[in-house]
């Protein structure tokens, strides 16, 4: 027991120490107390921050050739937050911190809404927890695939380099990495799956200081926590996608935001038309500082961002074309400056010259652009943006796109960043052959979820909102049709979203077969050696992808028989051998691979496949349990 509470203690201490406070520290040593960010932003800005400079002090370590080990993993985060420390020190010991009143304003909450807010953020957490209770256990084929790779990184101190698979992007694994070198967490723990809720809370929050930034309402930015946490918080990207481990996904759902909110920032002077401000080049430093760091953490975001960028560049100078002339010159000083250009030079040096991510040196960025290749790439439906999105959400958004357009501020960068976000995943996600997209449509259409929330609440918020500047009527004025109409819609939006979640509940999970396929996994890397061979079978084990955690020979050891449709695809021919040997293991197929793969040892399911090894005299059984059974072949 006390244990379990030191490891949970240490565990959360080192959430704090390895994330926290190295984003903490840069953003001191960047603002100091500076007032342009408020005490909240500060702690919401910090995690995802955090993430990227331990990512990139990962990769000193690595290129200086020391071993990623907990001493040196800790002396390097205490040598980054001191030097950060000591230059805030050095920059703003003879001035004082300024002070913007209407930066303090804008987070001004009232009473009210802090209750709120609280409110909003309690029930997204209780959803999202409900809903992680049962599915914590280490199950998911995703997060198996990744806690190899975390494993691997434990044990052998330095990065892996995923043998030359472009699919897999180290900084999805340095996260996880870090945490179990420093707090001496197992894989198979719940720190996994805690740490990715995290980081979805956390991107949930990074979109609600955005909207707040943008819109200047605080009630829009509330709207936002309804639409994006309490509603539809358990489907993709959101809670399924976090016990599901889609790493890459969820940590670009906090970075994309986290990268659109520093552009925000740096461009805001162009709303009010005043002066550039010193911070303006520090927030655009910080967003390529962001953006490098999104493209080492997972490609699809970052393919994702590419595009939406080239469409809130064209949206924004298209709205100011005739003020271009004022604009071109003050954004030629913002990017011209030489705090930007040295974080976009350096980024680049170690992009292409110290660190390239795997995927630019494999086929991943060929594959990504072209014609569609197969019938899962060729745009989804309506019917399947509204299944995936939520129907409410996506009545409300498209809405809220119309409302956005025709009041829309031209100068206000943040209104580009909203339309191009929403618009662009739109059309990537339902017709990706006019943008020559080959990637699978649905995994584009997950990201629509958090600009379809922001439109839903923005719309929301102007059809029945007060506001006292306009005199716009809302729910609090005597009109009963305005009143029964914000009823009715959020009636609809409230039973729309929570019954999706409801939906997505399970009954109660059955351990059983996971600690079968643990039990058996443990026998065969205690019974077997590395010159034998493994064939396992995806179809009917569960949690079937940890069975490598425990042998650790390799990512692609043992062999696996997998989804059987995969076979069948014309538009991608695979190996047979991993189903022949187990469907017919004494065919003249089925024999020559046991001849060219050495396989010796078959794990299956008694229930589907025990049959035809139970006769055939070259295989006997080494190990049985009610859902494994494992045959040995005999020569």
């Amino acid at each position: 027991m006390f244990e379990a509470v030191t490891g949970q203690i240490l565990f959360y201490a080192t959430l704090a120490f390895a994330f926290f406070s190295p984003g903490y520290a840069l953003l001191s040593a960047i603002f100091g107390k500076n007032k342009t960010l408020n005490t909240l932003e500060r702690f919401i800005l910090s995690f995802g921050l955090g993430i990227i400079s331990v990512d990139f002090l990962n990769f000193s370590l690595a290129g200086l050739g020391l071993p990623i080990t907990r001493l040196s993993l800790f002396i390097s985060i205490i040598l980054f937050v001191s030097a950060c420390l000591i230059i805030r020190k050095i920059r703003f010991n003879k001035t004082g911190p300024e002070s913007d009143m209407a930066e303090e304003k804008l987070f001004d909450f009232s009473k009210h809404q802090i209750a709120l807010i609280f409110l909003l953020l309690f029930l997204t957490v209780f959803i999202k927890t409900a809903y992680l209770s049962d599915t914590v256990f280490p199950t998911a084929t995703d997060m198996g695939h990744h806690m190899y790779w975390t494993q691997w990184m434990v044990d052998n101190h330095q990065l892996p380099t995923y043998d030359g698979m472009p699919d897999f992007i180290i900084g999805e694994q340095i996260p996880f990495g870090t945490i179990g070198l420093l707090s001496g967490a197992s894989v198979f723990s719940a720190f996994p799956v805690v740490l990715l809720l995290l980081v979805n809370l956390l991107g949930i929050l990074t979109v609600f200081i955005l909207a707040l930034r943008i819109f200047k309402r605080k009630n829009v930015a509330i709207l936002v926590l309804l639409f994006l946490g309490v509603l539809y918080a358990v489907a993709s990207p959101q809670a399924k996608f976090v016990s599901g481990g889609v790493v890459g996904n969820i940590l670009g759902n906090l970075l994309m935001p986290l990268a659109f909110y520093f552009y925000y920032r740096s461009m805001e002077f162009f709303e009010t038309g005043s002066a550039m401000k010193e911070n303006s080049r520090a927030f655009l430093a910080l967003a390529i500082f962001t953006t490098f760091g999104l493209f080492y953490t997972h490609h699809l975001t970052a393919f994702i961002l590419l595009f939406i960028f080239a469409m809130i560049a064209a949206i924004f100078f298209i709205a100011n074309l005739k003020d271009l002339k004022n604009i071109l010159p003050a954004l030629s000083r913002l990017i011209f400056s030489p705090q930007v250009l040295a974080v976009f030079f350096a980024g680049l040096v170690f992009f292409f010259f110290i660190f390239t991510p795997n995927y630019i040196k494999g086929s991943a960025v060929n594959t990504a652009v072209g014609a569609p290749s197969k019938e899962t790439r060729v745009g989804l439906t309506m019917d399947n943006l509204r299944s995936s999105v939520g129907e409410a959400r996506i009545a409300l958004g498209f809405l809220g796109v119309m409302i956005l357009i025709a009041g829309f501020k031209k100068r206000n960068f943040g209104h580009s960043v909203i339309l191009a976000w929403a618009v662009m995943i739109f059309l990537m996600s339902t017709q990706p052959h006019l943008l020559f997209i080959n990637l699978p449509s649905n995994r584009i259409g997950n990201y629509l979820s958090y600009p379809i929330a922001i439109l839903s609440a923005y719309s929301l918020y102007i059809l029945f909102g007060t506001d006292k500047k306009s005199k716009v009527s809302g729910p609090t004025s005597s009109s009963k049709l305005i009143r029964a109409g914000f009823i009715v819609t959020l009636t609809f939006v409230l039973v729309d979203g929570i019954s999706d979640s409801a939906s997505a509940f399970k009954d109660k999970t059955d351990l059983a077969p996971v600690a079968q396929t643990f039990n058996a996994s443990g026998y065969l890397a205690q019974k077997t050696s590395l010159d034998d061979m493994i064939l396992k079978d995806h179809n009917y084990i569960t949690a079937d992808s940890w069975m490598k955690i425990f042998l650790m020979r390799g990512y692609k050891y043992p062999l696996s028989r997998g989804y059987f449709k995969r076979y069948e695809d014309e538009t991608k021919p695979r190996e047979m051998c991993t189903l022949q040997m187990i469907a017919s293991p004494d065919n003249a197929e089925a024999r020559a691979c046991f001849a060219e793969t050495g396989t010796d040892f078959i794990m299956i399911n008694p229930r589907y496949d025990s049959a035809q090894f139970r006769k055939l005299k070259n295989f006997d059984q080494a190990y049985s349990s009610p859902g494994i059974n494992i045959y040995y072949r005999n020569n």
